[in-house]
């Protein structure tokens, strides 16, 4: 049996919808109704996120990476869609880069290709439990990770992320030459004043990656408000991008 806790609805091509760190696959919500229309939908909570368990001491991506291949492996899916946010980007970049042949298309939303000490800066600041105090958000990352351990979970879980992501250990760090070799058609999407992907990084990216489309959201940090008011014409973007035939 798969470790990862999963949600599924729809039918298709299966899509697997990877959160960020510290959410759950709750944080897809707006979006899976809109996007089972066309999709088998497949929602995991990452290790160590809402009803999944932590495997080790210390939260990596590839070890993330790998419980989705073995979730994978369960469903009898061969290959499928996949569309990482900002940690769960990672963890898609890290599939699509150590096993090609699952991936069928890439959508990576708001994350770079490697972290340094500038962007994990903003990591570290969401770190800090009183940074989701202040938007108003803790009682609904208590909720989500009390399965980790009882209300102050969440604020565990939130650590690990940063340590995932800690510039001189992460797992996530590739380079551009690595990049290059990515042959599945890829979408990145990002904010244009997002401190955690900055537009510069991204960019080279996008001049890397051989098939690939670039979406900036105007006016947007790491918060794009797709869950809100951007939720339907994101679906709409990354459904005709899934589509899309050559």
């Amino acid at each position: 049996m798969a470790t990862l806790h999963y949600s599924e609805s729809g039918q298709g091509e299966p899509l697997i919808l990877l959160h960020s760190g510290g959410m759950s696959g709750a944080e897809w919500n707006p979006q899976i109704p809109l996007f089972a229309r066309n999709f088998r939908v497949i929602v995991p909570d990452h290790l160590g996120h809402g009803h999944s368990p932590m495997v080790a001491e210390r939260l990596t991506v590839a070890d993330m990476g790998r419980a989705v291949l073995e979730l994978m492996d369960e469903l009898n899916l061969p290959q499928a869609h996949l569309v990482g946010s900002s940690m769960g980007g990672a963890v898609a970049l890290w599939l699509t880069l150590h096993h090609p042949a699952r991936v069928s298309r890439l959508v990576l939303y708001r994350v770079g290709y490697r972290k340094d000490e500038e962007t994990h800066a903003g990591t570290r600041n969401m770190a800090d439990p009183a940074y989701w105090r202040g938007v108003g958000m803790h009682k609904w990352l208590s909720d989500i990770h009390h399965p980790q351990g009882g209300p102050d979970a969440w604020e565990e879980v939130i650590c690990r992320v940063s340590e995932a992501l800690e510039p001189a250990t992460t797992d996530h760090a590739h380079d551009l030459e690595l990049l290059e070799c990515i042959f599945q058609p890829t979408l990145i999407i990002v904010g244009d004043r997002d401190p955690v992907a900055p537009l510069d990084q991204i960019l080279e990216m996008f001049g890397a990656i051989p098939n690939c489309g670039l979406w900036v959201m105007p006016y947007a940090t790491h918060v794009t408000a797709t869950n809100i008011w951007r939720a339907e014409s994101f679906a709409l973007e990354v459904t005709r991008f899934l589509q899309r035939r050559p």
